[in-house]
């Protein structure tokens, strides 16, 4: 930063003019002491001026490059790793990717993928995560009572280190030629990409023995094998129609004590193309398709879901939680390196789960049945005459 501690004797003459001409002299003190200021000032205005709109003009381009403006610890990572990715990874200095690239992977992968769109996802420093439930109840008490025994029943810890998803990250050595934010382009796809399966199964089929709990298994009921079971498969939703929709509203609501502004159907593209189509859809008169339901329902395909299940969901993240706490990163020593690419295992801690047991409606696509409509005809009786 650059000061001029003198000011020019034009500029005091200036001053001197505009004190001496005023009517209004309070209004003049405050106008020769902003000239002064900036005269003094004009080389550390002009620096600033200037890395501003260096600035304005690097977030432009990097926007529309789709780059990110990195941090100190994120600089950091991406030199520790382009430089010389063996002896960063092996000498534990960058076996932690920072949080703050795992919270911005997370927040891509759920605007890209409709199925994670249901998830809320925990910060990344974050250990344990609470998962709340809306109970619909509640009790009137002196301020000072004892409410822990109360919010005990309705909160839930999830443990997010619980579970390992591992993925394997292929970086092209010429990669560590570019730049930071385009190397940080590059990791955060190739990252995103290795995660995107596994969260999704993870949300439909986890386990919840070291992995997430997912929505077609039960959250309250475990296996002998520590597994979580599964639930029921419902075999008699047929149609979209009021009537048939009842129970499945029903178990969304938890009793009623959930609103239902939407729903989402997750199934398989081949039973969305079989049987959800053609039950959810009809051709009008004129040649044009509707919807054969009174609720809104967004239909989610997606090749991680098998053929045979499918899921209703209320259109929400607020039922479903998972965190990631780490993506910690290793060498891949099982065989030999790709001649011009690093291969680097990515261990990702986490885990997930559903608030309660009614979150999905897990029922079989294939007993659907297509949508015909009804024709109602009316005879007129016309008395004779």
């Amino acid at each position: 930063m650059k000061f001029n501690k003198k000011v020019s004797e034009a500029t005091m003459q200036k001053a001197k003019e505009i004190l001496e001409k005023a009517e209004d002299k309070s209004e003049a003190i405050m106008q020769v002491i902003e000239m002064i200021a900036e005269e003094r000032n004009k080389d550390l205005i002009k620096e600033i001026v200037a890395e501003a709109d260096n600035a304005n003009s690097k977030a432009a381009a990097n926007s529309k490059l789709g780059l990110r403006t990195l941090n100190e610890k994120e600089n950091k990572f991406y030199d520790l790793l382009k430089n010389d990715p063996k002896q960063a990874i092996t000498g534990n200095q960058i076996d932690l990717i920072p949080n703050t690239i795992i919270d911005n992977t997370l927040a891509d992968l759920k605007a890209e993928s409709d199925l994670l769109s249901l998830v809320t996802f925990a910060p990344a420093d974050v250990k344990k995560w609470l998962v709340a439930s809306k109970t619909g109840t509640y009790k009137w008490g002196a301020l000072t009572g004892d409410i822990e025994g109360e919010l005990s029943a309705t909160f839930a810890s999830l443990n997010i280190e619980l579970g390992k998803l591992t993925a394997y990250l292929v970086i092209p050595k010429a990669i560590r030629d570019l730049a930071n934010p385009f190397v940080d382009k590059y990791f955060t796809a190739i990252l995103k990409e290795a995660l995107h399966d596994g969260l999704e199964y993870g949300f439909l089929y986890g386990t919840g023995k070291d992995e997430p709990i997912g929505v077609f298994r039960k959250v309250s009921e475990v296996e002998s094998d520590s597994t979580h079971k599964k639930q029921t498969k419902h075999a008699t939703l047929k149609s979209f129609s009021p009537k048939s929709m009842a129970p499945v509203k029903q178990q969304l609501s938890h009793n009623g004590g959930r609103d239902i502004p939407g729903l989402v159907l997750v199934c398989n593209p081949m039973d969305q193309f079989a049987y959800v189509d053609p039950a959810l859809f009809v051709q009008t008169a004129v040649g044009t398709y509707v919807a054969t339901s009174k609720d809104k329902i967004r239909v989610i395909p997606t090749a991680n879901c098998q053929q045979g299940d499918a899921g209703l969901l209320i259109d929400s993240p607020k039922y479903y939680t998972m965190g990631l706490s780490a993506v910690q990163l290793e060498e891949y020593k099982e065989t030999k390196a790709l001649e011009d690419a690093d291969v680097i295992i990515g261990k990702c801690y986490g885990n997930g789960r559903a608030q309660d047991d009614d979150v999905c409606y897990y029922f079989d696509p294939s007993k659907l049945e297509e949508f015909k409509p009804t024709v109602r005809t009316e005879t007129a009786t016309v008395a004779a005459a």
